[in-house]
């Protein structure tokens, strides 16, 4: 479909389900890996408006998204004021789904769309480019404890389909496995498939050390699934925005922050490649404590999560692993882009794995909250 075409298509969906004027401009956003996203400018009495509109994946089932918007409405509802708000459609809806033709199959499909208001502030980082500056970092973490604190006992309409990490880790090895017989000689694949083992026997020993007991007793909550830089709008060193809520689930809130830390805190390039920047692990978590301890309602990390929080750290990296192995078989993405993200996941893997590392990091934990590891 060309932009003409789009362009066509989306102003009739627009024009149908809002009453938020003509469409008169439409830009899709390159970003992201797993809905179509567009910026929008519309017309009404001769003011332009800007919104963000979303064209969710195939495949996503409707309580999937009156899930993540249910957690939408609660932020902007509880005055979390760095979310944008969903646009009403003319049947006060927050999605449009509608019956399209499968270009692959001959068949009908549901795709849901959603508009969104326009969120201010610059796109400054990737996921894969997370160098923040250290007041950013700060900022980053003192606004994942104030989403946590804002969701906490919150029970969101609908429901996430995605496994809590406890479950996945149990799925891991088969998706991986199941992968590699696909492999051919591409740079990823050769990697891939030299790297398999150690991969496996990863995977096996985070699920050792993450027991159902410890895990059932801690804190859980409606995750963001997906927090990292590239997420974030800011303005200054200051965030403005947080978006992207298409790995929302209800999960452990411990996991949330390990996997926000090998986001923000792991070396990409340079002679650090890798690793994680133990500094910057100490400063985005003391930040996330002291936040919370400065609130009247979620209590800080607590002993059982901080105890978790290495092994969950682990989990977290081979979660994105694992996506790096099944997105790109299931887009047959460019070899050497996905090579970039495989080599960082199972270099900081590595790190993670080494018992000299886990050692530096357990002090880093307990200096940084001052909680001492059993």
């Amino acid at each position: 479909m060309n932009e003409r075409q789009i362009a066509d298509r989306l102003g009739r969906l627009i024009s149908e389900n809002y009453e938020i004027g003509e469409l008169k401009k439409v830009k899709r956003l390159e970003r992201g890996y797993v809905n179509t996203s567009f910026e929008i400018e519309t017309e009404t009495d001769r003011q332009e408006n800007r919104y963000f509109l979303r064209q969710y994946k195939k495949g996503i089932k409707e309580e999937e998204v009156t899930f993540e918007h249910s957690i939408i409405n609660h932020l902007i509802k509880n005055k979390f004021d760095l979310v944008a708000g969903i646009v009403a459609t003319k049947d006060q809806r927050t999605y449009v789904r509608q019956c399209e033709d499968d270009d692959e199959e001959d068949k009908k499909e549901s795709i849901f769309y959603a508009v969104f208001g326009f969120l201010p502030g610059e796109d400054r980082y990737t996921w894969d480019d997370p160098s923040c500056y250290d007041d950013e970092l700060e900022n980053a973490a003192r606004i994942l404890a104030r989403y946590h604190d804002a969701v906490f006992n919150f029970n969101p309409e609908g429901r996430r389909h995605h496994p809590r990490i406890i479950d996945f880790l149990a799925q891991m090895v088969g998706l991986i496995d199941n992968r590699a017989r696909r492999a051919e000689k591409t740079r990823f694949d050769l990697y891939f498939l030299g790297s398999l083992d150690s991969i496996v026997s990863a995977v096996d020993r985070t699920k050792i050390s993450i027991t159902k007991r410890e895990y059932q007793k801690i804190v859980h909550l409606p995750i963001h699934g997906d927090y990292h830089p590239g997420n974030l709008k800011f303005q200054g060193r200051k965030v403005t925005g947080l978006f992207d809520f298409d790995w929302s689930r209800l999960d452990a809130r411990c996991f949330d922050v390990a996997l926000a830390i090998t986001y923000f805190c792991s070396a990409w390039e340079g002679r650090d490649a890798g690793n994680l920047l133990l500094e910057k692990t100490a400063l985005f978590l003391s930040r996330y404590q002291k936040t919370l301890q400065g609130l009247e309602g979620l209590a800080p990390l607590e002993d059982t999560e901080l105890q978790l929080l290495p092994p969950m750290m682990r989990a977290g990296n081979l979660f994105v692993l694992c996506w790096d192995v099944v997105d790109y078989y299931g887009r047959k993405a460019n070899a050497d882009e996905y090579f970039v993200y495989l080599q960082h996941n199972v270099k900081l893997m590595k790190w993670l794995e080494d018992g000299m590392n886990l050692g530096k990091l357990e002090k880093v934990i307990v200096e940084s909250t001052g909680v001492g590891l059993k």
